[in-house]
């Protein structure tokens, strides 16, 4: 399954996995007397992108924030992340095909101005939020409900263009990619279906007796002892196969490794070991409390749930699909939106487990 406060757990700490890691080192001097340059190669620098939440409605603006964040030594002048010309986007939509960018493309020929830039010192970061949803013939048009994906690029193209308000700082060269991030406009669903908001009563307390349940065992991995006794009645049977799936593989990675876990004290290494499969990963997993924030009719058989919970630091959110089965409304998937930037889907299961067997590292 699978953004800075030290007293809430921060979004930009948890999605530390959207920082892109970058290679190698290369330092070289730049033409025309200008100064010095550092290639986007380098492990020094960072640079990630996030929507400002995962689920927006039809018509409603489309944020990203975009930061950069160097270690490098010396500082290094580099643009303020707002204009085209030095952060690009690239949009899946739910059919898999790319969503093209509307308007003009940006000029090359552009003046630049010192205010156009900044030196970003060691330890230091810039942030920009970037609306890319259409907006005066400029934009992306998001027209389609369901799940989108985006990375972003950021360059600051030919050093000359504005050698001139480098002086002796460093410049950076070369462009860095951002990891791919997920978004979803109505509804987190991956194919092209019909969405409206005629959501069957009976679907909707499915869900609510499903998450009284989990805030009431609060449990942590795969539902055991009364919670499992409790929540497989209101499984699908797609579902409740993918559980014991996980439990069997979960008992074959004990069975394999039990004895060196326990005589080394490792910590077991089951991505679920700490997670809500239906609430969220961490910080999420264990919520004593949950509210309906919104609900979608997907086809004819299918609604997905927007779910919130409250922890003490504030409401983490996901998406919960029912499906209609054997006449009745019974929980197939789950989508959390926290710590989950591809929004990863439940039924996506585990790279770890492949027919009920651990096939993942071993303890280390």
């Amino acid at each position: 399954m699978s953004n800075i406060s030290m007293s809430k757990p921060s979004r930009w700490i948890v999605q530390a996995s959207v920082f892109l890691f970058l290679s190698s080192l290369v330092s070289s001097q730049g033409t025309w007397g200008q100064a010095p340059v550092v290639s986007a190669t380098t492990p020094e620098m960072y640079f990630w992108a996030a929507p400002s939440k995962q689920l927006f409605s039809q018509g409603e603006t489309v944020a990203i924030v975009l930061r950069l964040y160097s270690r490098n030594e010396q500082p290094i002048l580099v643009s303020h992340l707002q204009g085209d010309e030095f952060v690009s986007f690239k949009v899946t939509g739910p059919d898999g095909s790319e969503v093209p960018w509307q308007g003009e493309p940006q000029a090359n020929s552009k003046k630049y101005f010192p205010s156009d830039f900044t030196v970003l010192g060691q330890f230091k970061e810039i942030s920009a939020n970037r609306i890319i949803s259409l907006k005066d013939g400029r934009g992306f048009v998001f027209d389609k409900p369901g799940q989108y994906s985006l990375t972003a690029e950021f360059s600051m193209g030919p050093p000359e263009k504005f050698a001139p308000f480098a002086g002796q700082m460093k410049t950076l060269t070369g462009a860095i990619h951002s990891t791919k991030v997920s978004f979803c406009m109505d509804a987190c669903i991956l194919e092209p279906l019909q969405v409206s908001s005629n959501v069957p009563r009976s679907a909707l307390d499915a869900v609510r007796v499903f998450y009284t349940y989990i805030t009431r065992y609060q449990q942590l991995g795969i539902p055991y002892g009364r919670a499992r006794k409790a929540l497989r009645p209101l499984m699908s049977k797609r579902l409740a196969q993918e559980l014991d799936s996980l439990e069997a593989c979960n008992t074959d990675y004990y069975r394999r490794y039990g004895e060196i876990l326990r005589a080394n004290t490792y910590k077991p290494a089951t991505p679920w070991l700490e997670a809500g499969l239906f609430t969220g990963p961490d910080d999420a997993a264990t919520p004593s409390t949950f509210r309906i924030v919104g609900s979608r009719s997907i086809g004819e058989n299918r609604v997905d749930v927007l779910i919130a919970f409250k922890q003490t630091w504030g409401d983490v959110e996901g998406d919960v699909t029912a499906i209609l089965e054997n006449k009745r409304w019974v929980i197939d998937d789950y989508v959390a939106m926290y710590g989950n930037d591809e929004l990863q889907r439940l039924s996506a299961g585990y790279s770890e487990c492949k027919a009920g067997q651990w096939v993942g590292e071993k303890p280390y």
